[in-house]
């Protein structure tokens, strides 16, 4: 009896001192660990523990009254993740915050000079990398900005060719992967709406094609399935009578086949396919060598809400082919026609693109942003414009600060507007990188510009030839320009 009567004794003093412990609420959700204690007395703490992105773990004093933060830390272990005032950071065991490439976990991260998590794009040693939300390194497919990128088990994002699980894809040099006809290593591909590479037949725009098992458009004479064809320069499969070395051959009109062994128009086929009798190819047959511009030029415009209101259906039908839109200036400015102008062009069938106004009035990085959050749910089919005439500022190192920031946030490199006048007194060699479209009110498009500072003539893209033109569905003078395929992105 005695006994227990001393334990019953010991378990209510036990439940007394209980009662009286303090008890701490451990907070490592998204900010510095912090360790509050309550009440004031007792010495002895019973901890609550909440969810936390990582190890990191400060315990400090408890001698505080009325849930006050602690002050005096009396244990410290700060290894792993840490948010600092909305930013992550990794410190190592000395300390110190961890820079550059670590794997904390199963995912690589990027930490900037100053210990900073990196997300989105980065380009450390020239090879871009994409960062998700959590600053997780992306692999596989990555779909931003309705733009396919493929990265690499490394990370490392694919420019160029590349098969895929048994299929091949192309991908342009700012990494989105391509669709329909592409050029690389001036050969011509065509690729599926999934960005898959066909090889075999394949008709666009009503003309057939024929590409070979590397993928590769055919040009000239090829034997298929033991039937002769002949391609033209631009790769369109021939028909009718065509001239080869001086001789005659007719190819089938529905089919393409060279045909043998028949007459034709009264001129007997051979079973090489040869005219017995010459043939008068000068009226309404098909010869050949049809001469083809060696690069396409495209009638365009360029336009902001000063010309107000667009028919755009009439500006199509009067020869524009694409239209650039202005869609802001400096950090706030978002022109109030952009998503008006982004849509009717779109609807009629036109190629797009944006441009950018940059002047000194805020940093060259917020100009960048405004940009950015203009057109990032816009599709565009033309290089991403920056307009470089204004001054008062550090022209070149503004521009250089927006191309920058603009690529990290896009990944896509910026095309160079500019006057001829403004080139050699304000810009320098740094951007002879980027292509160039030139204001010149010559009259003549792509045609006598000046030679400058910066850019050969082979990195001219386009030529704003006029301020003063006329176009059906524009009430106001409209800038004509004419631009080669490299405005395409």
């Amino acid at each position: 009896m005695n006994i227990k009567k001393n334990i019953i004794g010991f378990i209510l003093v036990f439940a007394v001192l209980f009662s009286l412990m303090p008890e701490l609420n451990v907070q490592a959700a998204t900010t510095d660990l912090k360790i509050y204690a309550t009440p004031s007395s007792g010495s002895i703490a019973k901890v609550a523990t909440s969810e936390n992105k990582s190890d990191a773990l400060n315990i400090t004093d408890s001698t505080v009254n009325n849930n006050s933060e602690v002050d005096k830390p009396n244990i410290t272990s700060t290894i792993g993740w840490k948010n600092e005032n909305g930013d992550w950071y990794y410190y190592k065991s000395d300390n110190t915050k961890a820079t550059g490439w670590i794997k904390p976990d199963k995912n690589w991260y990027y930490l900037g000079y100053d210990g900073k998590m990196k997300t989105g794009w980065i380009n450390p040693n020239g090879t871009w990398y994409y960062l998700d939300y959590s600053g997780a390194m992306a692999k596989g497919w990555k779909e931003l900005n309705n733009s396919k990128y493929f990265l690499q088990d490394d990370g490392s994002m694919v420019t160029g060719l590349k098969e895929i699980n048994g299929k091949k894809y192309m991908f342009k040099s700012s990494g989105a992967m391509a669709t329909g006809w592409a050029l690389l290593n001036n050969q011509w591909y065509y690729l599926n709406v999934d960005g898959s590479m066909v090889t075999g037949w394949v008709k666009d725009n009503n003309k057939s094609y024929y590409l070979n098992n590397s993928g590769a458009m055919t040009i000239g004479w090829i034997k298929i399935d033991e039937s002769w064809y002949d391609f033209k320069d631009d790769g369109s499969m021939a028909t009718g009578w065509v001239t080869y070395n001086g001789e005659s051959y007719y190819l089938d009109t529905a089919t393409g086949k060279m045909l043998v062994n028949t007459t034709i128009d009264g001129y007997t086929l051979g079973d090489d396919g040869k005219s017995t009798k010459k043939v008068d190819l000068s009226a309404n047959f098909e010869t050949k060598f049809v001469p083809v511009k060696e690069n396409t030029l495209y009638k365009g415009i360029d336009i902001s809400n000063w010309d107000g209101n667009v028919n755009f259906s009439s500006v199509k039908a009067d020869g524009v082919q694409l239209v650039y839109m202005k869609a802001t200036q400096g950090s706030t400015f978002r022109d109030q026609y952009l998503d008006t102008y982004y849509t009717n062009a779109k609807s009629v069938g036109l190629k797009v693109g944006f441009y950018h106004y940059l002047d000194g009035s805020s940093s060259p990085e917020s100009q960048a942003e405004n940009f950015y959050n203009s057109i990032k749910d816009k599709q565009s089919d033309l290089k991403p414009a920056l307009d470089v005439e204004s001054s008062g500022f550090n022209v070149m190192d503004y521009t250089l600060r927006f191309i920058n920031k603009f690529k990290s946030l896009s990944n896509m490199d910026v095309c160079i507007y500019t006057y001829s006048s403004f080139i050699n007194s304000n810009l320098d060699s740094r951007l002879s990188g980027y292509t160039l479209w030139e204001a010149n009110y010559n009259n003549n498009p792509l045609n006598n510009l000046p030679s400058n500072n910066v850019w050969s003539s082979g990195s001219r893209v386009g030529h704003q030839y006029s301020d003063k033109g006329s176009v059906s569905g524009i009430d106001s003078d409209v800038d004509l320009d004419e631009f080669t395929q490299g405005i395409l992105r």
